[in-house]
């Protein structure tokens, strides 16, 4: 048996004034030391919220935004991070946790009555293991650090987002990030071999592989956003660190070219892990786009001048006129379409990279794309991190930028494109490109520009516009967040994502934080803030197969003879299915999230369950996501305790894909999952503690 919690019943009301403060200051430092704790205006300030578009709105125009924590915490070590979770379960304060603050989605908002707790001071790399293609890490290091650190020792763990000199491994985790190399190294989620934290009672825990039958708690953990515990520690994998980088650029007369050109790069087998398409504006950006030349070019933003910014403002809403054109003749305005692709090899698969792309090079041929050579890939490494600093002279001039990820299966992709930039119109100028390319489908990615003549305008529109856009995205059959993570920005639509699975959410958030220590669980609306809860027909098919995204869905009743039959007729296989029993019987025996060889491959892309509140959860196919925790591991393999399995969207294979595949051997973790989450699923499932 697990040792009981001893946390007070009733916690006293923190009430936010000078005595409370200094009081509760001293208390925090005799729990750490006097360094690891502050109160000043300046940190407090700091660490009110993340860099959510919203909140740099109203900050610039004086409106009513977070006040900041009562205080800031730097724990050293997880058992330092205990202390202070313990401390404010009985004291009822709230704790706020904190990585980088680079999110864009308001997953971070401290007010009085709440403690940041900074991570960053946890930053080791314990170890790095290439024969294992494992490293354990502390969960607070900076994302360069690592992978500078991890460099050295000759390894590489293939995460680049454009914020990695601002963001932590952490953070990566339990937003469910990516990075620009995806297309070789996977998700965040397909990296994870175990992770380690402190649930919000005080408790330590490591979700590590779960036994065969059992369920995945990596993938409650993965995504979380806080929500569970504050994740300390995780064992990652890492890959050979790649030494050559071969790349070329295409152009495409039309948009749907360049889309079915990576759609034929990927369902070959091919593993470039840069694949970039760039709308015919975006494409033009690119192309005409200025580069600084050194870092002393790089100056903050001055005041704009008051004529210019009054006329930006007022000229911002007539982006609607410009969007049209643009969507009926961007190409003829703009030109091709612009597509980039990038194989990283090691010394030993440099003769693999070059054939790989002459591969490539061919299909895009064929496709329809012209070759321009390796100067557009070689641009874009240069460039590669320096967007995202250019947000402050954007809003210093009185407009507002933000960007939307979303994601969906091949036979979705137009429909997913068109719907959520017609949306995105109406609030501003609109450009994608997009990245994140799966056998199944590919993420696209937004960027919109507005303006308002006040910022209180800008706010009213900025929501709106956010509103239409999710829904537009669910609507097209695509998923509300590719990998930025949920927070305040998009929570309200998380029932068009998850359904009733909000319920079990909710459920699982209950059982972990039950003196509601965290500082709000941003992946859950609040009442009367969502949309409404959609309609998900069940499929009326035992077998119902999209060859075009390379996915099969499946009732879980039906018999796994009649799903290799049907998927055999379009010569597709599910060469680790076996050809007995029921699907259902088969997703309870194999773990229902994995981290497979080729990081690309993920069994499970969407379902449909009933929950025991007889509602309807599910997840719209989708090649991936990041709105949340993975709940399909409960259903799978939950033995009925948080509903039952209707349906499932499975990723399939071509019966003759050979294609080169960059896949680094690897071993799973060897940590095991602790009692305490057994004990915490137990709770939300309402069952007896063992």
């Amino acid at each position: 048996m697990s040792p009981a919690v001893e946390l007070p019943s009733a916690r006293a009301a923190c009430k936010v004034g000078s005595a409370v403060v200094k009081t509760l200051i001293n208390d925090l430092q005799r729990l750490l030391s006097a360094d690891q704790v502050s109160d000043g205006a300046i940190e407090r300030r700091a660490y009110a919220h993340d860099l959510w578009p919203r909140q740099l709105i109203a900050r610039r125009g004086g409106l009513p935004r977070p006040a900041g924590p009562s205080a800031v915490v730097w724990p050293h070590d997880e058992h330092q991070v205990a202390a202070v979770l313990r401390y404010a379960a009985s004291h009822g304060v709230k704790i706020a946790p904190f990585g980088g603050g680079s999110g864009v989605c308001g997953m971070t908002v401290a007010e009085p009555e709440s403690i940041v707790l900074d991570t960053k001071r946890m930053r080791r790399v314990h170890s790095v293991d290439l024969t294992l293609g494992q490293a354990e890490i502390d969960a607070g290091i900076l994302g360069q650090h690592l992978e500078d650190t991890l460099l050295a020792r000759g390894a590489t763990m293939g995460h680049y987002p454009s914020s990695i000199a601002c963001s932590t491994l952490g953070g990566w985790i339990v937003t469910r990030g990516a990075g620009q190399c995806s297309g070789r190294y996977g998700k965040v989620e397909d990296m994870v071999l175990s992770v380690e934290g402190i649930l919000p009672t005080g408790e330590p825990f490591t979700a590590g592989a779960p036994a065969p039958g059992e369920i995945d708690a990596r993938a409650l953990m993965v995504g979380s956003e806080g929500l569970f515990g504050v994740v300390t520690r995780a064992t990652m994998r890492v890959w050979p660190a790649p030494k050559e980088q071969l790349g070329v650029g295409f152009t495409f007369a039309t948009l749907s070219q360049a889309w079915d050109a990576v759609r034929a790069l990927y369902q070959s087998g091919l593993r470039p892990a840069v694949c970039r398409v760039y709308d015919p504006l975006d494409s033009y950006i690119f192309r005409t786009g200025k580069r600084r030349s050194s870092e002393s070019e790089v100056h903050a933003p001055g005041a704009p001048n008051a004529t210019a910014q009054w006329l930006l403002r007022r000229v911002g809403p007539a982006s609607r006129l410009f969007n049209a054109i643009n969507a009926r003749h961007g190409e003829r305005l703009f030109g091709r379409s612009l597509l980039i692709v990038i194989f990283e090899c090691t010394e030993a698969e440099r003769d693999m990279g070059r054939e790989a792309l002459a591969q490539a090079q061919a299909l895009c041929v064929a496709c329809g794309g012209q070759d321009e050579g390796d100067a557009p890939a070689k641009r874009w490494i240069s460039r590669r991190h320096s967007v995202s600093y250019r947000q402050p002279a954007t809003y210093a001039k009185g407009l507002w930028v933000d960007t939307m990820e979303v994601a969906a299966p091949w036979s979705r992709f137009k429909a997913l494109y068109e719907g959520v930039r017609a949306a995105l119109a109406q609030g501003g100028l609109v450009m994608a490109h997009m990245s994140h390319a799966y056998t199944d489908g590919c993420s696209i990615y937004f960027t919109f520009v507005g303006a308002s003549p006040t910022d209180e305008r800008a706010l009213e529109r900025y929501d709106l516009t956010w509103a239409k856009a999710l829904l537009a995205a669910h609507s097209a059959g695509g998923t509300i967040a590719h990998h930025h993570g949920i927070g305040r920005s998009k929570r309200g639509a998380m029932g068009l994502e998850h359904g009733d699975g909000l319920s079990v959410l909710r459920a699982l958030a209950a059982a972990a934080d039950p003196f509601e220590v965290l500082s709000g669980g941003p992946l859950l609306p609040e009442p009367f803030e969502g949309f409404p809860a959609p309609t998900i027909p069940e499929p009326r098919d035992a077998v119902s197969v999209d060859a075009f995204s390379r996915t099969v869905t499946v009732r879980a009743e039906t018999e796994m003879r009649a799903v290799h039959s049907a998927l055999a007729r379009h010569d597709l296989q599910l060469p680790d299915a076996p050809t007995d029993g029921t699907l259902q019987q088969w997703l309870a025996r194999v773990q229902a999230a994995e981290v497979f060889a080729d990081p690309l491959f993920r069994r499970v892309s969407g379902y449909v369950a009933h929950t025991p509140s007889g509602g309807v959860a599910h997840l719209l196919s989708a090649p991936r996501r990041a709105a949340g925790p993975e709940l399909m591991t409960l259903f799978a393999s939950g033995k009925g305790r948080f509903g039952s399995l209707q349906a499932v969207t499975l990723t399939v294979h071509s019966s003759n894909s050979n294609g080169v595949q960059f896949c680094s051997p690897f071993t799973p973790s060897s940590a095991r999952t602790s009692q305490s989450i057994h004990d915490w699923i137990d709770r939300a499932a309402g069952a007896p503690t063992s």
